[in-house]
């Protein structure tokens, strides 16, 4: 992100050191709300102000999800392959509507969530953890992010979603192309063709899974309804929660000596820990966007004009609220302090947000226990981001550990379908893994 003209640019392609140096660029040339390019000639707005956010977030009356008010869009300068059109694109999901469309599929959603037991989801992601932990164990190095973090949230919505075969890989795969910005207009037609094939597969056989739920829902949710909430739901529970595991690994290798303990750290002090992350390094950069309904002035003569994206910047106005503010969420209130922005604020807060962080806890807390004294492999000002225009990715996170023995068959419970263990010694890869693991 560099602002050598009136906007600040959103999208760069060589790895960047610092991200938050370059929102704090942001922020000392343009103040607190950014004029931005979101890509070559399509200009809009970054909050990255912790009150203004919140405040936007809750207006319903000035702001709206709805991106058909996009007049940059409606005038053809969006086109079908911009980076960010697959993202922001009118449908009929709850992120982009309000009132009381938006609490009909909302509730659809949260009602399908609902229905996933806090014991599923942890037996479901130690079983994907084991499974991922396999695989690098006994080399005594491995990049925790493309080995691990990335890899873990697509094999557990291969359970949760009902998916079979190679649909896990393809959609991971896509959402990652979304998130990244990375042939935009493909990736979002391969996410919603597998989706698709999903829901016709779960009309003939129904099960117990996200997309049967939804299907069967009171909310009497369209085909096209049923995979639109699927494509939410997988957006925030594949990259995102990739990073904030990136995220929660990297704070704990920042300080070995109070997460290197026998048997792993407790729940407790990981669940303290997951909230200071999301304080301090959240997963979500740059989304969802709003669309003003009338001029919003700002200082300096400067006014949104109405139908203008409005993105918010939800890791940087956590970030710099934290800086400013280190009395109110300082490390012993955590527990008691969780109004960050990590994953919104107002009506369209993430709904799938404890999903997101349970998986998280469940994922770092098994890889502690079975690798006892992983550190960095590389110092951590070594690190590169690749910055775009909705999200950041890391573009490593090498660590090394002392070699550890696969886990036995039966330690590990009951998973996604096709990941058993088939015999003794190591569980196999599944088919699903075997594809993830050809990187895009």
């Amino acid at each position: 992100m560099s602002s050598g003209c009136p906007h600040a640019r959103m999208y760069q392609s060589e790895p960047h050191p610092d991200p938050y140096g370059a929102y704090a660029r942001m922020r000392a040339e343009h103040g607190p709300v950014v004029p931005v390019e979101l890509a070559p000639g399509v200009h809009g707005w970054l909050v990255t102000d912790y009150a203004t956010l919140i405040s936007w977030s809750r207006d319903t009356t000035v702001f709206t999800h709805d991106s058909r008010l996009w007049r940059d869009s409606a005038r053809g300068r969006v086109g079908p392959g911009a980076p960010l059109a697959p993202m922001t694109a009118p449908r009929a999901g709850a992120l982009f509507v309000d009132g009381v469309e938006h609490r009909r599929l909302r509730r659809a959603i949260t009602d399908a969530l609902g229905a996933v037991t806090a014991a599923r989801l942890a037996a479901v992601t130690t079983r994907a953890a084991d499974l991922l932990i396999d695989g690098f164990c006994a080399r005594g190095e491995a990049d925790l992010l493309e080995e691990y973090a990335r890899m873990l949230p697509p094999l557990v919505m291969n359970d949760l979603f009902g998916m079979e075969g190679d649909q896990g890989a393809r959609f991971a795969a896509a959402v990652r192309g979304l998130w990244a910005g990375r042939d935009a207009e493909r990736s979002g037609a391969e996410a919603e063709r597998v989706l698709s094939e999903v829901v016709d597969a779960k009309h003939r056989a129904p099960g117990d899974d996200l997309a049967s739920r939804l299907i069967r829902h009171r909310a009497r949710l369209s085909d096209d309804e049923v995979v639109t909430q699927l494509l939410l739901v997988a957006s925030a529970a594949n990259e995102p929660t990739a990073a904030l595991i990136d995220s929660v690994l990297r704070a704990v290798l920042a300080d070995p000596s109070r997460w290197h303990v026998p048997g792993g750290p407790s729940p407790a002090a990981l669940d303290d820990l997951v909230e200071r992350v999301l304080w301090r390094d959240p997963p979500i950069l740059n989304y969802p966007a709003l669309y003003p309904r009338v001029d919003v002035p700002l200082d300096r003569g400067r006014v949104i004009e109405a139908g203008s994206p409005v993105l918010l910047a939800c890791a940087a106005a956590n970030h710099f609220f934290q800086k400013e503010n280190p009395e109110r969420v300082a490390d012993g209130a955590d527990r008691a302090n969780r109004a960050h922005v990590a994953w919104g604020a107002g009506p369209h807060r993430c709904p799938a947000r404890d999903e997101a962080t349970a998986i998280t806890t469940v994922a770092v807390r098994r890889l502690l226990q079975r690798l006892p004294d992983p550190v960095p492999a590389v110092p951590a000002e070594r690190l590169r981001w690749r910055l775009a225009t909705l999200s950041w990715a890391p573009v490593s996170l090498p660590v090394r550990f002392t070699p550890q023995r696969p886990a036995a068959p039966t330690a590990a419970p009951a998973g996604p379908p096709g990941t058993g263990p088939a015999g003794g010694g190591a569980p196999p890869r599944s088919g699903l893994l075997r594809r993830l693991l050809r990187r895009p």
